[in-house]
């Protein structure tokens, strides 16, 4: 299968890795005008920015799927028949990748991709990154209240519960303004993702 791919330099060394993307011809473009030139067979948006004009130019490609990065922006703010998946970095090193989309481009994805694609409900953050991002802001409330300092932070977290990073190298790797996006986000309906001040 032939993946057409829009990604940042940063993005393909983790696409490299990703067994996901291992198991298909992956094919690089420089910018969505090329892809009307493309005989993919799916479409994948590393660097999804949500305006009406990238909107239109993807829907476009219909109906062959369409996947953006989006997480923390959801269907209905989007398109109804695209597929947003979580592509921060760090979270396509595994042979899944989170995604969101409607029950009749849910079962087209899994004709093609099988059970790659783990879908959940097309909420803000998904799952993994709503919980990552609230691990992080976390270990900013205790950075704040004086209890240790990032690094014994960043130990007890990987050796307490076996993670892969720290909260702060996992924030620095992410990249705080998304973490910080997502949180503000989700504070809207619940007071429980409010930000620690030092995120902000």
């Amino acid at each position: 299968m032939i993946l057409a791919v829009l990604a940042s330099d940063l993005q393909k060394n983790e696409i490299a890795t990703s067994a996901f993307f291992q198991k298909h011809e992956v094919v690089y473009s420089e910018n969505i005008s090329l892809w009307a030139h493309h005989a993919a067979d799916v479409y994948f948006d590393f660097g999804f920015a949500p305006s009406a004009e990238k909107i239109e130019k993807l829907a476009k490609l219909l109906p062959r799927p369409v996947l953006i990065n989006a997480v923390t922006e959801t269907l209905s703010d989007i398109h109804p028949d695209f597929i947003r998946f979580n592509g921060w970095p760090g979270f396509l090193k595994g042979k899944y990748m989170e995604a969101a989309a409607n029950k009749e481009t849910q079962e087209k994805a899994n004709n093609l991709f099988g059970d790659q694609l783990i879908f959940v409900k097309d909420e803000p953050g998904f799952v993994s990154a709503r919980i990552v991002a609230m691990i992080i802001n976390e270990a900013y409330f205790t950075l704040e209240a004086g209890t240790s300092t990032k690094e014994e932070i960043d130990i007890a977290m990987k050796l307490g519960t076996g993670y892969p990073f720290g909260p702060f190298e996992w924030g620095e790797m992410i990249g705080l303004s998304r973490i910080a996006e997502l949180l503000k986000k989700l504070s809207l309906k619940n007071p429980i993702y409010e930000l620690a001040q030092t995120l902000i």
